[in-house]
């Protein structure tokens, strides 16, 4: 199931009709310069003037009816929505975590996480209903390895072989295999989609909540099963040597699900969450993924309702524009000089009332571009928003404050700070909402940093500019409880280090100290150069 492209020709090839209009405005051109020689040995060059401007402005706007007739009989699509669509049958697709920390040996009975994957995968494909299936290995990367089929001695084949020597790739990306999941479902399938990973959740590049919104946009559930403990074990990297702490992430899991789940709330139209985790150590989880499995319907049965993103004609819209271009061409021809001059000046302040609108526009295309997480571009709309805007205007302002919280989004601290210092939020001429949020992500760049002091004076000020900020109310409310937390781990170390005093030499303790130091500086600058010798990631 590819992403659909936010724009789309239906039929290129009616695209050529527009070429028309090159002979019909050599006949006008032609037309026009006989008329003028007609007139000039008249001597009635004022209505040579006024016939030419007349004929100009009529074959100009049937031009442009033309044109937008042509675009609208090519089909063309801009923009998506979802639609219901009646399903038939289901097809799940298994996505196996085959990533080296899967080999921790936490599992009952001592095995592996790998080895209790497939133990439970054969449970649930010896059990599976009337439906398709397909497989995907995540590892640093996502490959199909079994398309749609109902084959399920090729399934099996597949789990008892599974291994991290299976892939190359270092790392351990479920997103990446939730995409591939996604790619091997054909467009406008008939059938209902589901993706089930089996993983420990220790994942390596934090992709997943975006990859389970998408999945959950086109309307296909995704289920997470853990193996594992939460206790951290240890295992052997790809690169046979370095040692590594892994654990089921459980907890992470359940948040990732809760997200996801929250950010496409208003597109989940059955009332029911699309992602959920199941630990597969707990009662009845392989019967609550079967349950989901809705068999195909028999004859007289109603089919399942899903949902489809589709995208949106707008041969309504074309043809609209087509309509009024011509029937402004036949009151052009009517008008005579000094009307005309009243609907260039009509004109002219129309499009001077959309340039105006333009800064409006990029800091919307900008928004859309941030909300689809295309932070790249909606920087550069931002920030060639503020460049070229006057600095005291409020289009300034909120572009330089969205460009902040783009930057805050990509994790650029430092950046996302500097744009909100140089917005001053101190100044009471911008609006109490724009303040109060400046305020706000001040105070969680300042969070970040573990400055819960500061961070807890941009809370309370984000609530005194606007008192119906609830995140900033709640913020303040975690950084007085970790300045309370400090402070009492602070007084139980001072009364700690009393205690030790009395019993131990200080300049035995000072030498202790010293060789810890010592001890962790080799220690993380053997870590930094072992990973300059390293891919991106650690393949674990």
């Amino acid at each position: 199931m590819e992403e659909l492209s936010s724009f789309s020709i239906g039929r290129p090839e009616i695209l050529w009709a527009s070429l028309l209009i090159l002979p019909a405005l050599l006949f006008v051109i032609i037309r026009i310069k006989k008329i003028e020689r007609s007139l000039f040995y008249a001597r009635k060059q004022k209505s040579s003037a006024s016939l030419k401007f007349s004929l100009f402005m009529r074959t100009f706007l049937r031009c442009l009816s033309w044109l937008f007739a042509v675009l609208a009989f090519a089909e063309i699509s801009f923009g998506s929505k979802k639609v219901p669509v009646h399903k038939s049958g289901s097809n799940v697709s298994f996505v196996f975590d085959i990533s080296y920390s899967m080999l921790a040996k936490d599992a009952p009975s001592r095995l592996s996480r790998l080895d209790a994957v497939k133990i439970y995968a054969k449970s649930l494909i010896e059990n599976f209903p009337e439906a398709s299936f397909s497989a995907v290995l995540a590892k640093g990367d996502g490959f199909v390895a079994i398309s749609e089929t109902e084959d399920k001695n090729a399934m099996l084949n597949l789990i008892d072989n599974l291994s991290p020597k299976l892939m190359t790739s270092g790392g351990s990306s479920l997103a990446k295999g939730i995409e591939a999941a996604l790619t091997s479902i054909p467009q406008h399938s008939e059938k209902s989609q589901y993706i089930w990973i089996f993983t420990d959740g220790d994942e390596t590049d934090n992709l997943l909540v975006k990859s389970m919104e998408k999945a959950q946009k086109f309307g296909v559930p995704v289920s997470i099963v853990g193996f594992g403990s939460e206790n951290e074990s240890e295992v052997i990297a790809g690169d046979g040597k370095t040692r590594v702490k892994t654990a089921l992430r459980a907890k992470k899991m359940k948040e990732i699900c809760e997200e996801a789940n929250e950010k496409t709330r208003a597109l989940n139209h059955s009332g029911k969450n699309q992602a959920i985790y199941v630990s597969s150590t707990s009662s009845g989880s392989a019967w609550l993924l079967l349950g989901q499995i809705k068999k195909s319907p028999k004859d007289g049965e109603e089919k399942a309702l899903g949902y489809e993103i589709q995208n949106v004609k707008r041969h309504g819209f074309f043809i609209f524009f087509s309509i009024v271009f011509l029937l402004l061409s036949f009151v052009a021809g009517e008008l005579n000089i000094s009307k005309r001059k009243k609907l260039a000046a009509i004109l002219a302040a129309s499009l001077l009332l959309t340039s105006c609108k333009s800064e409006k526009k990029q800091i919307l295309e900008g928004s859309w571009a941030w909300y689809e997480g295309k932070y790249t571009s909606a920087t550069a709309k931002f920030l060639k928003l503020a460049q070229k805007s006057e600095e005291n205007s409020i289009a300034h302002k909120y572009a330089v404050f969205d460009l902040s919280a783009t930057y805050l989004s990509m994790g650029e601290n430092e950046a996302a700070f500097d744009r909100l210092t140089e917005l001053n939020p101190d100044n009471k001429t911008l609006p109490p909402e724009f303040r109060s949020a400046a305020y706000y992500n001040t105070g969680i760049i300042l969070t970040r940093k573990n400055d819960y002091k500061n961070a807890a004076e941009n809370f309370k000020k984000a609530i005194l500019a606007d008192s119906k900020n609830l995140n900033a109310k709640i913020n303040l409310e975690l950084c007085e409880r970790e300045l309370v937390q400090k402070q009492a781990n602070s007084a139980q170390a001072q009364m700690q280090g009393i205690n030790e005093d009395k019993q131990q030499n200080p300049e035995m303790s000072n030498e202790i100290f010293e060789l810890i130091r010592e001890q962790e500086g080799k220690k993380w600058q053997n870590m930094s150069e072992s990973n300059e010798n390293k891919d991106d990631v650690l393949d674990y």
